[in-house]
């Protein structure tokens, strides 16, 4: 192998490594975009409902992003931690999912059950909250006044 064929060979090899750089520089950066890091979802508000229950909001896992959402449980506590309550509460459906802020909810304690009232959307709602009362179960109202504060969005036609 003269010495042309030898420098001919390291600039291929060179070319080579460059490529291969760039192509695991292009995966990296493709899945650092594809999963983002997320705000851990989080106990924001305990709230004592009736002996032995709690209302608990949690807002969701998200992208920074994205907007906030809130999940509304009732739940025992029995002093457990944010933690455990995360976990017990991500196995439970919410009675409700709004995409509001935390200083814009109002949680009222009346006499068959709940008020909430609220500033923005709602995704879902359930009115009825059947609470165990020792051996029987006792159903709770939901009342919810909500205040929709977005333009509409456009249509698209």
């Amino acid at each position: 192998m003269d010495k042309t064929e030898r420098q001919n060979l390291r600039v291929n090899v060179k070319q080579y490594f460059a490529i291969g750089f760039l192509i695991c520089l292009a995966c990296v950066l493709t899945y650092g975009y594809l999963h983002k890091p997320q705000f851990p979802s989080e106990v924001v508000l305990k709230q004592d409902f009736i002996a032995g229950q709690s209302i608990y909001i949690v807002q969701a896992a998200r992208d920074p992003d994205e907007p906030r959402s809130l999940r509304f449980y009732v739940n025992d506590g029995d002093g457990r931690s944010d933690a455990t309550m995360k976990t017990l509460l991500a196995k439970t459906p919410p009675f409700l999912v709004s995409d509001t802020d935390l200083q814009d909810v109002v949680i009222q304690r009346v006499a068959n059950g709940l008020h909430i009232k609220l500033k923005g959307a709602v995704s879902r709602y359930r009115s009825d909250l059947y609470l165990e009362d020792g051996d029987t179960y006792t159903t709770y109202r939901v009342s919810l006044e909500q205040v929709e504060t977005r333009p509409p969005l456009p249509s698209g036609r």
